[in-house]
């Protein structure tokens, strides 16, 4: 935890300086408050001396003010640190996050790291600004208030020497206990946000099936758990503050009962004990003030672990250090014996595969479900990174460009869909923020999506929903790939994203890509027939493995996988 903690304070190191600067003398200002107030009684009050009442009233007043001044300060430095270093640690968190391979993702869990970036941060962050407002203030009184109580009284010191080491037991053991509770806590926060996030994410499916009370009693469940937990802490912590008050009360009754009759022989003063009293006050006050720590350090603690976990991962898609190879942009894009196994997985998802893009080709993917089409395309992206073999763009291995690079010169839709919030022409800039009107425009038309996208109130400007829900399937997908378009790569990956198009659509889109694409190489992955017939290659995928490639007429003489795709495509025709 110190750790996530120190890497992000070295930058608020003059922030830090001040804060401790401003508690010092905030505290030196409230320990010599006693002090005067014990002068006033016993020099003012007791002897009935009025200018000695006024002129020490006066000196306490003016403190008071300056301590109150210094105080808030200090409180206003602490928190503009905790605010920047949560800053920090989130946009960290984040990348971290955006850097993960999908297989770190998926054991780690969306769920999970949403709570990482969120919730786990501001545990840390609040503690943070615990330890600006408390840790160095709490300490410095404790030591300046057993200093000054000596100098009051050496003898009524014992009571300090035997009260605070109870009270700091008291508090240890309650943050003991607490932290088993914390730690399931942090895990059921990530059950409540992964049973949320899947009831929205398949909100339709559960009305279809009627699964609503289901889902509710699911969510209630979950949610109880995290309550019950979160209350089990929350009495321990009640429990604590009548503790500590009892030991505080107990303390003040000992110095009564014991410097009263010190008092009464005319060893020490009234305002000597009142001093004493305070002292003794803001010793127990200072270990009470660490409570809020410590009710907060186990939480805090399970979570900078959680964020530490996601900060030492190994990013499965980083780039290699070094000069940047020379290349060869004619040799395409092409995979030499790319096997990928997910982690955990006995069988490979891809198996030995090998096959080139040449610039201006067009490629065709098909297979059965499962046979590791849309890996294949990842694969290709390096959206994944092949577990053995090689994948190669301009002859060199994918791995030894840069990402953005590589990202700028494969471009790639997905099956799924997706738009973020914003307007048309903000999902259409996405990746070429650059990007004029006029190319949104033809991208637009090539997608076949100019006509609609005109009709829409705004035109570019229309609102898209976050998800792109105020639009059809059609709309969405053909949006992606006008999005894919304005990017103008070098190698085009549809991962079977003409699926909501029907056929018409389908091949007016082809037809108008072929001049767009220009040079660029096409990969479509598709189950329709009429889609990939025509193209150059066909590669056919069967449990991961390339069982065919080459063109169709070809592929009908020598490979029987492919002659049952197409005799299946010739059956569906047949009954619709």
């Amino acid at each position: 935890m110190l750790t996530v903690i120190r890497n992000h304070l070295r930058p608020l190191r003059g922030s830090l300086a001040l804060l401790g600067l401003l508690q010092v003398l905030s505290v030196a200002a409230s320990l010599y408050l006693p002090t005067l107030n014990a002068r006033l009684i016993d020099d003012g009050v007791a002897q009935g001396d009025q200018s000695t009442i006024w002129r020490i009233g006066g000196w306490m007043l003016l403190l008071s003010v300056g301590q109150l001044a210094l105080a808030g300060l200090a409180v206003w430095t602490g928190a503009r640190i905790a605010t920047y270093f949560g800053r920090d640690l989130r946009e960290r968190v984040f990348t971290a996050v955006m850097g993960l391979g999908s297989g770190q993702q998926r054991r780690i869990g969306q769920s999970s790291l949403i709570t990482r970036c969120g919730s786990d941060v501001m545990q840390v962050q609040m503690l943070l600004l615990l330890f600006c407002t408390v840790l160095l203030t709490a300490p410095l009184t404790m030591v300046g208030a057993i200093v000054m109580g000596v100098r009051e009284d050496p003898r009524l010191s014992v009571l300090m020497a035997v009260a605070v080491p109870v009270l700091v037991l008291v508090i240890g053991l309650f943050a003991w206990l607490a932290v088993p509770g914390y730690r399931r806590m942090q895990g059921q926060i990530d059950q409540v946000n992964r049973i949320l996030r899947e009831q929205l994410a398949g909100l339709r499916v559960v009305r279809v099936f009627r699964r609503e009370q289901h889902e509710q009693q699911r969510f209630d469940r979950a949610s109880d758990e995290m309550i019950a937990t979160s209350k089990g802490v929350g009495r321990l912590y009640l429990a604590l503050g009548p503790v500590v008050t009892l030991l505080m009360n107990l303390g003040i009754v000992a110095v009564i009962w014991f410097g009263g009759g010190r008092v009464a022989a005319g060893e020490i003063g009234i305002g000597s004990i009142a001093a004493f009293i305070t002292y003794l006050l803001q010793i127990m006050s200072a270990v009470l003030m660490t409570t809020a720590i410590v009710m907060q350090l186990p939480r805090a603690r399970v979570s900078a672990g959680r964020i530490r976990e996601v900060l030492d991962a190994e990013p499965t898609l980083a780039e290699k250090a070094g000069a940047r190879p020379a290349t060869d942009p004619a040799r395409g894009l092409e995979a030499r014996g790319a096997t990928l196994r997910h982690p955990g997985a006995q069988q490979p998802v891809l198996r030995d595969v090998t096959l080139r893009l040449r610039p201006g080709q067009r490629t065709a993917v098909v297979g059965s479900t499962g046979a590791g089409k849309s890996t294949l395309v990842q694969l290709l992206a390096r959206q994944l990174d092949a577990s053995e073999g090689s994948v190669l763009l301009d002859g060199v291995d994918i791995r030894e460009h840069r990402l953005q690079d590589v990202r700028r010169s494969v471009g790639i839709v997905p099956q799924r869909a997706y738009l973020f919030s914003g307007t048309v022409a903000s999902n259409l800039r996405y990746g070429a923020s650059d990007a004029t009107d006029d190319l949104l425009w033809q991208a637009l038309g090539v997608a076949q999506a100019e006509d609609f996208v005109r009709e829409l109130p705004g035109g570019l400007e229309a609102p898209i929903a976050s998800g792109g829900t105020n639009l059809s399937g059609g709309q969405r997908q053909r949006l992606c790939i006008a999005r894919a378009l304005v990017l103008r790569p070098r190698f085009y990956l549809f991962d079977d994203s003409l699926s909501a198009l029907d056929t018409r659509t389908d091949a007016n889109l082809r037809r108008a890509l072929t001049d767009w694409a220009g040079d660029a190489a096409v990969v479509f992955v598709s189950q329709r027939l009429s889609s990939v017939a025509g193209a150059d290659q066909i590669v056919v995928l069967e449990r991961g493995a390339v069982v065919g490639c080459g063109t169709h007429e070809a592929l009908l003489r020598e490979c029987p996988t492919y002659t049952e795709f197409v005799e299946s495509q010739a059956t569906q025709e047949e009954l619709v």
